[in-house]
């Protein structure tokens, strides 16, 4: 693990404290776990009560609090670190939700032979809908321009 030269506190014990500290300004108690993976850390917060507030509508509390988080760790570690934010495990759950829901929408393409379009998207999500659907033999799909900087995924049969 990499140290702060600063406190001598690794980086995994910056984030957890960082998080700790936006939580609680936001008066709401949680267990939070940080790991170190391949491609940086993964912060979950476990706060049942409060995950819906932390979470926001599709995930846009989650993201603001994500950049703040990441800022404030890059500003105590000296450099970017690539940090995950997740609450009660809602990500995972979404790239699930995500995946299952582009497998039956193909399923239904497969059988009408008529094109359906899924809810808009953001690029992240539109590449797991991409990655899931290329499995998928006989449809195929394109994005056209949606509200904001998302997309609406058009199912289509081949």
């Amino acid at each position: 693990m990499v140290e702060n030269k600063n406190q001598g506190q690794t980086v995994s014990e910056i984030i957890h404290q960082v998080v700790k500290e936006f939580i609680t300004y936001l008066g709401v108690k949680a267990k939070i776990d940080v790991k170190e993976e391949k491609n940086g850390y993964y912060a979950n917060i476990k706060a049942k009560p409060y995950a819906g507030l932390l979470i926001g509508k599709r995930g846009a509390n989650l993201k603001a609090l994500q950049y703040l988080i990441r800022l404030v760790v890059k500003k105590r570690v000296g450099h970017f670190v690539p940090l995950i934010l997740d609450v009660s495990g809602y990500r995972m759950r979404r790239i699930n939700f995500l995946k299952k829901k582009a497998l039956a929408v193909a399923k239904i393409v497969l059988e009408t032979k008529k094109e359906m379009a899924l809810d808009e998207l953001t690029d992240k999500e539109v590449a797991i809908v991409s990655e899931t659907l290329s499995q998928v033999a006989g449809v195929r799909f394109y994005t056209i321009k949606g509200t904001g900087n998302k997309k609406n995924v058009i199912v289509a049969p081949q």
